[in-house]
């Protein structure tokens, strides 16, 4: 697994982003290694967490849910002795993204730990620190311009955060989170964590290449989300909300589906549809329900 800079960014980020270059050579995971990207979107209640096995069987999670539940989806989709995850991607410390994330470093053996350094002096960060610095992990902070590469056609773009949030504060944590572009062969899939309007916009009005085929929607369904200039620019051929049964916020919201439909986007919700996998070749999908 590589990371490295876009070529296609400006001398000025280039003098910004400076020094964050950084180059992981990771060992491979077991896995089925079909030639096939495996992409879960599982069903961990009211949080996200995305499992990625690349054809080649190297293993990245994104977010780990609010609980423990992270590991038995985990238990359901990596073969019962595999101990090793090859990268995980904290996109924001919520709880709903966090919390889980530390049982899955207290049972596995993870090589690198991706996340934006913003602040966080809650103690379910204090303990996610006390974790991080026990796991001998790679412990490495995204931003705008990085790509992590696997090797095998496998590329995640970072297009948020615009820049470096070591050590910021924020009133709201999903607006400094991070946004991956998962890109395999012709394909694509947008991967938004908790960005609300302000960040979508963002993207939107500095020209991001957001356009994808396939979309995770954003806070689950929120209303602060998933506006209809962001859909139509992103034009997914379907669409994946992580949200819980029954939720105390009303995810996903009317307004959400309703714009889905309108632009006649097939979604699959993991409140309804369980764990949802994507199945990808570098032309073609298939969505499974478990």
């Amino acid at each position: 697994m590589k990371f490295k800079m876009s070529e296609n960014i400006s001398k000025k980020e280039w003098a910004i982003l400076g020094g964050l270059v950084i180059v992981a050579f990771l060992s491979f995971s077991f896995g089925g290694n079909d030639g096939l990207l495996h992409i879960w979107f599982l069903d961990v209640g009211q949080g996200d967490a995305i499992f990625v096995e690349t054809p080649s069987g190297k293993q990245v999670l994104i977010d780990g849910g609010p609980d423990e539940t992270i590991l038995q989806r985990l238990g359901e989709v990596m073969l019962f002795y595999d101990r090793t995850i090859d990268l995980v991607i904290n996109t924001h410390p919520d709880a709903d993204h966090l919390a889980g994330l530390l049982s899955v470093l207290e049972r596995y053996r993870v090589s690198v730990i991706a996340e934006t350094g913003m602040a966080c002096e809650t103690s379910l960060c204090a303990e996610w620190k006390n974790l991080k610095a026990n796991e001998n992990a790679d412990l490495i902070n995204l931003v705008l311009g990085q790509e992590i590469g696997e090797g095998d056609d496998v590329r995640f773009l970072v297009l948020h955060p615009f820049e470096d949030e070591a050590g910021k504060t924020f009133t709201k944590r999903n607006n400094g989170g991070i946004v991956l572009k998962l890109i395999f062969g012709a394909q694509s899939v947008l991967l938004t964590g908790d960005i609300e309007k302000q960040v979508e916009n963002k993207l939107v009005s500095a020209g991001v290449n957001i356009d994808s085929d396939f979309l995770k929607i954003a806070h689950h369904g929120s209303k602060t989300s998933s506006t209809e200039e962001f859909i139509k620019k992103v034009s997914p051929l379907a669409a994946f909300i992580e949200v819980g049964r029954n939720n105390k916020y009303g995810h996903p919201t009317e307004e959400v589906i309703n714009r889905l439909a309108d632009f006649k986007i097939p979604y699959y919700r993991t409140d309804i549809d369980g764990t949802v996998e994507l199945v990808l070749d570098e032309r073609s999908y298939k969505i499974k329900r478990r």
